[in-house]
């Protein structure tokens, strides 16, 4: 049987119909719900998880802060918080007289912080002593404990005779690198945790795309089959139709879904940062070795992880789409994605492999292998494992791939769609193209 050339005709309806039916799924609603709330609470939740908290806005119900320092280190708290905006308006004085009077001779709302020495440790003993009935909120005095342990840190730091600069190579720890003689000539090389971690991030991101796909084309197939309204879709747009506008419209839905997604990050991020300290997710960052100056962020890298990204998908959903085909009721749903989620977490995993393991061999066959070069060929590219001649070969071999698993599904798909019984296998569909390819009629 010829291929029509009108057969993507009515692909932009079947595109907007299922990309309304998607949008208007009440599991699909709850889902991008809960993604959003995650979204925009992450960046707060992130911040207390990593140390930060006290509110950048807001300042200390302190008034004044007594100190008194016994431990012959010269601590200054009066110029530890000259650097901290949380008690811009507390006012800090040297005491003149001891803890134990500052009942009868402290001001109303102030505190008094003593730095004696812990004779049990041998090291050093902050007290903080409050005014009866006025003891402060937690955040203060949690910010003023804190304040307190950067004085006395400082204030042994200085008595060692050592520099801002020499302080902060002290406490920015040790790490280890190994290198071939070859990488130390061509110069700085990204460590293995970024490298590892990249990787990781961006197989996450692909399979969470590619299974959000793989169900929803799935699903959205198998309930238009079920329901026999395939039938009556097919009496005004050609198969091949139904099939590619249900992949665009699942692509469509799930890249604006993740796009939602980012954007709740981004808005948590500017909307904590005027009431919380976020530098502490800053810090972690890059006391784990990673920079955004590692990821050569440009333009033509944003293309780059967008086409690998599609044309990944477009392999796992042509998949899909044909999996749901054979379908006759949705007792089949689970078996009918089970191919292309194997697919999917193969791909994954190789490639966590791969960033784990590294050597140019495994990089080389991870970026041109199919299915798996959708995970590892961009990472790779960033890196500078592969160059650029690699990276187009394995974008060729991709497209190559998606095009056979088109010609294939154009040959197939309007049997599919009228079959009822169990789910066919591959073998069969293989049989069913032959046919096709042969001029048969199909029963």
């Amino acid at each position: 049987m010829k291929q029509n050339k009108s057969e993507l005709q009515g692909a932009g309806k079947v595109f907007q119909f299922t990309f309304l039916q998607f949008a208007k799924n009440k599991a699909n609603m709850i889902t991008l719900i809960i993604m959003l709330v995650i979204a925009l609470f992450s960046v707060p939740v992130t911040t207390l998880f990593s140390g930060g908290g006290i509110s950048a806005g807001d300042s200390a119900g302190i008034s004044k802060v007594y100190w008194q320092d016994q431990t012959g280190y010269s601590v200054n708290l009066e110029e530890a918080a000259e650097e901290d905006d949380y008690f811009r308006n507390t006012a800090f004085e040297e005491a003149a007289f001891s803890i134990d009077d500052f009942e009868s001779s402290g001001e109303e709302d102030s505190v008094y912080v003593l730095f004696s020495e812990n004779e049990a440790t041998g090291g050093t003993m902050i007290s903080v002593r409050c005014l009866p009935e006025q003891e402060p909120s937690d955040s203060d005095l949690s910010g003023l404990q804190t304040l307190a342990s950067q004085a006395v840190e400082q204030a042994k730091l200085s008595a060692l005779q050592i520099t801002e600069d020499q302080r902060a190579t002290l406490l920015a720890g040790v790490t280890g690198q190994v290198q071939t003689a070859e990488e130390y000539r061509d110069g700085e090389s990204v460590n293995w945790d970024v490298q590892y971690g990249l990787q990781l991030g961006y197989s996450i991101v692909v399979m969470m795309v590619s299974i959000f796909a793989v169900t929803y084309i799935v699903r959205a197939v198998v309930e238009e089959k079920a329901s026999k309204l395939v039938e009556m879709l097919m009496v005004s747009v050609q198969p091949l139709a139904l099939l590619v506008g249900k992949i665009l419209a699942a692509m469509a839905y799930i890249f604006g879904f993740f796009l939602l997604f980012l954007a709740g990050i981004g808005i948590s991020w500017l909307v904590s940062s005027r009431f919380m300290d976020v530098s502490a997710i800053s810090d972690m960052m890059a006391a784990s070795g990673f920079s955004m100056n590692l990821l050569n962020l440009s333009p033509a890298t944003v293309l780059i992880v967008l086409i690998s990204m599609l044309l990944g998908y477009l392999t796992f959903a042509i998949l899909a789409g044909l999996s749901g085909t054979g379908c006759s009721s949705m007792d089949d749903v689970q078996g009918a994605s089970t191919l292309s989620t194997i697919l999917i977490f193969v791909g994954y995993f190789v490639a966590v492999l791969a960033g784990s393991i590294g050597g140019d061999g495994l990089n080389l066959f991870a970026s041109l292998c199919p299915v798996i070069s959708a995970f590892c060929a961009p990472v790779q590219y960033v890196l500078g494992n592969i160059g650029i001649g690699i990276l187009l070969l394995s974008w060729l071999i991709q497209a190559a791939v998606i095009a056979l698993l088109a010609v294939f599904s154009a040959r197939v798909y309007r049997a599919l769609l009228m079959y009822r019984g169990s789910r066919p296998t591959f073998r069969q569909m293989f049989a069913m193209a032959k046919e096709q390819s042969s001029g048969k009629e199909q029963n």
